[in-house]
């Protein structure tokens, strides 16, 4: 299920696209106007947004930069009866998923909508993970050594770290021919009898639909491997009192971190070349030619959006060529400095800094938490509350 905002000066279109939508489970909101969709894009938590691109005075345009400017970027689709070509290259430019001419067919908008779920996704089918570098082959080591147990898998990581591509490809390692369904967590529908269940983003229920399917775990079939995904740190946020420990607990037996790309330098261009190839023969286009350096470029962006950020670029390039190969520039900043610029969050740079310091004054201290806390300037409890949240107590 996805959180999805129509947004379309025309009442009628908005409303029959959300009765669509709901009828699939999806949870839509509608809006008639740009700036009201503005407003709730800062807080609404959307995974997409369809809009119109011809309203006033806030336009479909001004939509798109809103969405794509949030911390987690919201994938857009724009629509318009006015399917002029330099209309669809800024929309794709600017970070649009997609650029639809009304009217829009039903097929049109349920296929978009299970790409964004990510049953489309370029390596998302359990196949070939791209793992050049150090920490993407340690992930590759992890989903094999747990393949053939049964043991319920928590994997954990940022939103398009490839969380969903994880759980197929440790599905693809069990060699089990069995089903592999991915159900929405909120459903109260039975399980399936057999395979693997994969839970998407359990940790964006309500408390009350995370108790639900806490007490539904007790009813999985034997036999069923479930394989939950949720972002990072998911025992620091039960502690802090952000997910039910219930649910945690019955679903963390084994815990795989997903590393995000911007840690995974070798692996950007490789994974880009492959999507690139992929997006090009789906659309019946041929590979476009990159001026020299260009794909350099890609090591030094932070992507904020990780992989999904990444195939949206290179489906964006297979569609508009050498052109659409558009990174958000990133401003110099001062030696020491974090680089500023969207998916930068201060409370999660400054929860890095004070765990990095806290171990390296357990390191210091050779584990005496006494002198650690002395160095530190900072009192018993205080110490072993933040060495408690931190999950660094013995």
């Amino acid at each position: 299920m996805l959180k999805i905002l129509v947004v379309d000066d025309n009442r009628s279109s908005a409303d029959a696209m959300s009765r669509i939508l709901k009828k699939q489970g999806h949870d839509v909101v509608s809006v008639y106007d740009g700036a009201t969709a503005i407003s709730l894009l800062q807080d609404g938590d959307f995974k997409l947004v369809f809009t119109d691109l011809k309203m006033e005075p806030v336009d479909g345009l001004q939509v798109l930069r809103a969405a794509r400017a949030l911390a987690t970027p919201v994938e857009v689709i724009v629509f318009t009866a006015f399917g002029a070509v330099e209309h669809a290259v800024e929309a794709m430019q600017l970070g649009a998923r997609d650029f639809l001419t009304k009217p829009v067919s039903v097929d049109q908008i349920l296929d978009r909508v299970r790409q964004i779920s990510g049953d489309e996704l370029p390596g998302v089918d359990g196949g070939p993970i791209v793992a050049e570098s150090a920490v993407a082959r340690a992930l590759l080591t992890t989903l094999e050594a747990v393949a053939d147990v049964p043991s319920p898998v928590w994997i954990e990581g940022e939103i398009g770290s490839g969380r969903l591509q994880a759980a197929a490809r440790l599905h693809a390692f069990a060699g089990d021919d069995r089903p592999y369904t991915v159900v929405d967590p909120a459903d109260p529908r039975p399980w399936p009898d057999e395979g693997t269940i994969v839970l998407p983003a359990v940790d964006d229920l309500s408390d009350a639909d995370q108790h639900a399917v806490a007490r539904r775990l007790k009813t999985v079939p034997a036999g069923v491997r479930i394989i939950a995904t949720a972002r990072p740190g998911g025992r620091r946020r039960v502690a802090d009192g952000e997910l039910r420990g219930d649910l945690y607990f019955a679903l963390a037996v084994v815990i795989v971190e997903m590393p995000p790309l911007r840690d995974r330098i070798e692996d950007i261009v490789p994974l880009f070349r492959q999507a690139l190839a992929q997006f090009c023969e789906k659309y019946g286009r041929p590979v476009p030619e990159l001026p020299p350096g260009q794909l350099e470029r890609l090591q030094h962006h932070s992507w904020p959006g990780n992989v999904r950020e990444l195939l949206n670029l290179a489906e964006r390039t297979a569609v508009l060529g050498a052109k659409g190969f558009e990174l958000d520039p990133v401003a110099p900043t001062r030696p020491g400095m974090p680089i500023l610029e969207p998916g930068f969050r201060l409370a999660a740079y400054l929860e890095q800094i004070e765990r990095d310091i806290l171990e390296e004054a357990l390191r210091q201290a050779d584990g005496d938490r006494n002198a650690a806390g002395r160095l530190l300037g900072v009192e018993r409890n205080t110490l072993r509350y933040k060495l408690n949240k931190y999950d660094l107590l013995d």
